[in-house]
């Protein structure tokens, strides 16, 4: 699949009504709210052969995109280390999100992409992507297409 292919699959299946995106700039941790993932904050990756070498979509957001980002409204959380817990980054972004908007963090989910956002925020499916996070794989984008042949076939 192309990155093209499995950006347009991916948000074809997906269940978010938006996403909130985190870095660390300067030793401080932002957010920011897009409606979609810009296809260049993306970048295609491989899986470890261990897991099967499969393609990824990866988030990469270097520093010329941070910058971008906090000139359209990315908003300062935190200093970089409110990530620091039991968790890895990405998860501890999401906790101090879910925090700062009353929701009880329920530690690291495995709800699928296609099924939920992260978190849902008056009434909006909110997906929480850090830095460096997987977006998708393809062997799911697979899946899914399969998944939804059977159903219109049926």
């Amino acid at each position: 699949m192309t990155k093209e292919t499995m950006i347009r699959n991916y948000r074809k299946f997906s269940a978010a009504d938006s996403y909130i995106l985190g870095f660390i700039y300067n030793h401080e941790v932002y957010a920011v709210e897009v409606a979609e993932i810009m296809p260049r904050y993306m970048r295609v990756e491989h899986e470890s052969s261990k897991k099967g070498g499969c393609a990824k979509l990866q988030l990469r957001l270097p520093k010329n995109y941070q910058e971008q980002l906090i000139k359209k409204g990315a908003v300062v959380i935190g200093s970089e280390n409110i990530l620091n817990g039991e968790y890895n980054k990405g998860v501890e972004f999401e906790r101090v999100i879910s925090e700062m908007n009353g929701i009880a963090f329920r530690g690291k989910d495995n709800e699928p992409f296609y099924k939920a956002g992260d978190l849902n925020i008056n009434g909006k499916e909110i997906q929480i992507k850090f830095n460096g996070a997987q977006i998708v794989v393809e062997r799911t984008l697979k899946k899914l297409q399969k998944m939804q042949k059977k159903r219109l076939t049926n």
